[in-house]
Parts: C-alpha cells; structure tokens; sequence
C-alpha cells in the first residue's frame, strides 16, 4: 500500500507543488489549506506522514501540531521561513518530526519524506516486544502497560521501541537524538528531554520519581526492563 501524504499549507501555489511532487512518487495525497480543513481530512484520511506549515493564515500549526499529536501517529514534517533556532526548537519539541526551511528543493523534501518513512518501518523481526509490565505492539504502535493500552505519538513510540531494544542499557542522549530526527535535523538534545518526559507521563506509575525510564546523569537514558 503506497504511503499517505497529508499537505497542509495556506499557500495554493506551494500545496500544488508539494502534492506534484507527491503524487509522482506514488505517494497518496490529500490537501488541507486551514486548520478546520485539516481537522476534516484526519477523520476519514489516515495519513503515514503530514507536511506542515508553521503558519496557516490566522492559525498557528506549531498549535495544530500539539492538538492533534496524540490522535494522529503520522510523521510531522513542519515548512517555514523562519530560521530561529527557538522556533525549530518549539516546533521539534511540541510533536514534530522534522524541521525544513523554506525557500527548499522539492526533491529534497521528497528525500526527507523517503528517509524518515524508511526509519519508521524499518524492519523489526517481530511483533511485539515484551518485558515484565510492558508489552509494545510495532503493527499498531500501542503500548500495553501493565494490561492497560496506551496510545503513544510517533516519535515517543519510536524512543521508547529503541530503547526497549537495548533495555537496561544506558543510550546515550546524542545517539538517541540522532537516530530518531536524523543527523541533518537541528542538533539541540534539550527536544530528547521533553519527549522522555512526556513518555514517563504515559508509562510510569510516578512520573516524577520514574522507576521504569531513568535518567543516567551526563549520559543518558536506560530502560529498565523490570523496575522492582
């Protein structure tokens, strides 16, 4: 089944592009100008990867972004011409996947698009992963936490799927930074601590004294597969 693509962007000329662009790649498409349409489009097209303007006429897509981030497990591709390091930051914090800056190459997003979908269905050999109290689902990416279903974003589950991979090993911030938003997105780990807290919120009887995800100070991160 060819991936889906949702645009959503104010701007006609750069919505027709995208979606050539798109289309040639055999990538299904669907199209939203504003918020309101995008909200329409989500209940009936599930889209595999969402390219985002930051700004959408009136509404701000940053906000968009945040709204819809747990409903939604697509990659989140933001456009925009702003440069500030605080807004790519923002932006990569509150539910994006990756950070492009206009004006660019339409073939480079169509690499981007390529890369970034590669990275999430990356072969793993099977279905679940499981360790005492926790049980991850790579078909449906759904977490089971001690029998109870949680729904994680796209880029918390991918966090949480490495790291459950190498559990009760200590991954280092830098690594896990670049595995997951590549080594061309923006180098700034601080995004890494807002995602892991985010995901203690999720999986952790007491976020703010986690047993099961831990802070190794100066390095990293480490899963614990069976927090006692």
């Amino acid at each position: 089944m060819n991936s889906r693509i949702l645009i959503v962007d104010d701007d006609p000329d750069m919505v027709e592009i995208i979606q050539a662009y798109c289309e040639r790649e055999g990538f299904q498409v669907a199209t939203a100008r504003s918020r309101e349409e995008a909200d329409q489009q989500l209940v009936h097209f599930t889209p595999d990867v969402i390219v985002l303007d930051i700004m959408l006429g009136e509404d701000n897509g940053i906000e968009w972004c945040q709204a819809v981030r747990d409903s939604t497990r697509a990659l989140i591709i933001f456009l925009s011409s702003r440069e500030e390091d605080e807004v790519k930051i923002r932006a990569l914090s509150d539910g994006g996947d990756d950070y492009v800056t206009k004006p660019f190459s339409p073939k480079v997003l169509m690499a981007k698009i390529k890369a970034h979908l590669r990275r999430t269905s990356a072969s793993v050999s099977e279905r679940y992963l499981e360790m005492p109290g926790l049980k991850l689902d790579f078909v449906t990416h759904t977490v089971d936490v001690n029998g109870k279903v949680v729904y994680l974003s796209q880029k918390e589950f991918s966090i949480l799927a490495h790291m459950a991979q190498f559990a009760d090993q200590v991954v280092v911030t830098s690594t896990l930074f670049q595995l997951i938003w590549g080594m061309d997105s923006l180098e700034d780990t601080r995004t890494v601590a807002v995602h892991i807290s985010n995901l203690r919120k999720k999986i952790e009887d007491d976020p703010s004294n986690p047993k099961r995800l831990v802070n190794v100070r100066g390095i990293g991160y480490k899963l614990v597969s069976n927090p006692m």
